[in-house]
């Protein structure tokens, strides 16, 4: 009983494991480590004008920081958080943009 019972739970969890093809994407399952995607590349002029655009917004974002500390009312804080999220969200991309220009150097 006990050899049939510990068989099951095994068959159980390798179930379980059974990973969706869903959640792996199919670039995982065809990668070639041999063979490395493209290297991200931009021209020296693009990278000063994504640079200097982030530098703007890492700025925008350190005033509202400032901004809702020094704010004592609740409801002007949130709505410096709404702006402060905005900023993040067009920050975020660029942020992502440089990381992979900066990985391919």
């Amino acid at each position: 009983m006990r050899v049939a019972a510990s068989c099951a739970a095994l068959a159980l969890v390798a179930g379980c494991s059974v990973v969706p093809p869903s959640v792996v994407p199919a670039s995982a399952w065809t990668f070639d480590p041999t063979a490395p995607p493209p290297k991200v590349a931009l021209p020296p002029s693009g990278l000063a004008e994504l640079t200097d655009r982030m530098a703007q917004l890492q700025l925008e974002r350190n005033e509202l920081r400032a901004r809702i500390a020094a704010q004592p009312d609740v409801w002007q804080r949130q709505a410096l958080y709404a702006q402060l999220h905005a900023v993040g969200s067009r920050l975020s991309p660029l942020e992502r943009r440089l990381g992979a220009v900066a990985g391919a150097r």
